[in-house]
Order: structure tokens, then C-alpha cells, then sequence
């Protein structure tokens, strides 16, 4: 009872929503964790609303496309897979979001990476479980590099990217907002952190995310 109010609470999903009102309530939602980073080049709210909807619809039929690509494979393939449909996928985001406004991959990879997370929430035995990406924020790059001995969740690990074009251990000044990131500062801070997973043990990167994140933001407060 108390999973099924949080649901509610949190996503707005009811025992009686279809996968296809999930999906759409689980991207509307992710859009609320970066709306705050876009800077639009328009103020009008209608063309807004028609942008957001259209990356809406798209990403819920992309989770079909993502759960089909990897269960069709072997696997061996499946994490590289994973990772070509979702550079696609981010790619088309930044594609079309960049007609209203300065959008980034770092930007697009919080929309589609946070949706796979409350789904995931939702539909814990998904296929997709243990290739997804952990979405990045401040908070997670503060997980991934730093060295405080607080935070007992923390990789340690010099690979987030600096405001100078180089790589290093997270810095509220120095390091690069998510909100800015490219592809190639993305995948190699995910690749990063996959890897340092894989000797841990953890049984995925998203398992470790949901950790590290909660304690960070403890931290935080």
C-alpha cells in the first residue's frame, strides 16, 4: 500500500494505468529534473508544450525500441546495444528541442536517463535494468569524484569534466555543469563509472546510483 502511494505521489500513476500512461507520466516527469537548465528562444508556452509533448511521444515509443533492441541480442552485445540506441535517441532530442532553444546532450541524456529510472521504478524486472546509464546531475558527479571520506558511496574516480576541457575529481568551481556536457565528456564518465562498478559490488551502475545519490543529497542539506 505504502509503494502504491508513493507511485501516486510522486509520479501520478494509479494501479489502473497502462504501460503506455507510465511512459508518458515517467517523461513528463524526467522533463521537470532539467526544465529549469533550458534556455528557450521563445517565450511562447504553446510552442513549448508542442515541443515538450513531441519528445514525450517519442521517447515512449523509444523505450519499445531500447527493450527490443537488447532482448534481440546476445549477451555480450547487449550493453553496446544498449548504448548505440541510446546515443540515438539523445541525439534526436538535441535535434529537435535545438529549434526552440541552446539544448545540450547533457541536457537531453537527463530527460531519457530519468525517465528509464522511474520506469525502472515501476517495471523493476526490466531488461534494460542492467545497461541503463545513471543520469547525471551535480549531485552524481560529486558521488563519482570526490574524495570526502563522508560519503562512504564515493568512487573517488577523476573523470568528471572541468570548465578548462580536462578531466578530474569533482569541484563545485571548476567542474563543468551536467547541463553542458557533450557527448564525448558523457560516455567516458559513463564508461568511467561502469567499469568501477563492475569491481565493486554492485550488480549495476543504476543499483550503486540509487545509493549514492540519496546520500549526497543528504549530505547537501
Amino acid at each position: 500500500m505504502v509503494l502504491e502511494f508513493l507511485k501516486y505521489a510522486y509520479l501520478n500513476i494509479t494501479k489502473g494505468d497502462r504501460m503506455e500512461d507510465i511512459l508518458s507520466k515517467c517523461a513528463n516527469k524526467a522533463y521537470m529534473d532539467l526544465c529549469r537548465t533550458i534556455r528557450f528562444k521563445t517565450d511562447d508556452s504553446s510552442i513549448k508544450a508542442k515541443y515538450k509533448a513531441t519528445i514525450c511521444d517519442m521517447l515512449m515509443q523509444k523505450y519499445d525500441v531500447l527493450c527490443n533492441a537488447v532482448s534481440a541480442c546476445s549477451d555480450e552485445e547487449k550493453q553496446n546495444i544498449f548504448d548505440k540506441e541510446h546515443n540515438h535517441i539523445c541525439e534526436e532530442i538535441v535535434k529537435r528541442y535545438s529549434e526552440i532553444s541552446e539544448f545540450t546532450y547533457g541536457q537531453a541524456q537527463k530527460w531519457l536517463n530519468m525517465m528509464l529510472k522511474y520506469v525502472l521504478l515501476i517495471e523493476e524486472d526490466s531488461v534494460l535494468k542492467s545497461y541503463l546509464h545513471i543520469p547525471v546531475d551535480s549531485y552524481i558527479m560529486q558521488a563519482v569524484g570526490s574524495d570526502n571520506p563522508k560519503l562512504k558511496y564515493c568512487l573517488k574516480l577523476e573523470c568528471v569534466p572541468k570548465k578548462d576541457g580536462t578531466l578530474g575529481k569533482y569541484s563545485e568551481s571548476s567542474s563543468k555543469p551536467w547541463s553542458k556536457w557533450n557527448y564525448e565528456e558523457y560516455i567516458a564518465f559513463q564508461s568511467a563509472v561502469r567499469t568501477a562498478i563492475s569491481e565493486s559490488n554492485y550488480h549495476s551502475p543504476i543499483e550503486w546510483e540509487n545509493e549514492a545519490w540519496i546520500e549526497v543529497a543528504e549530505y547537501r542539506k
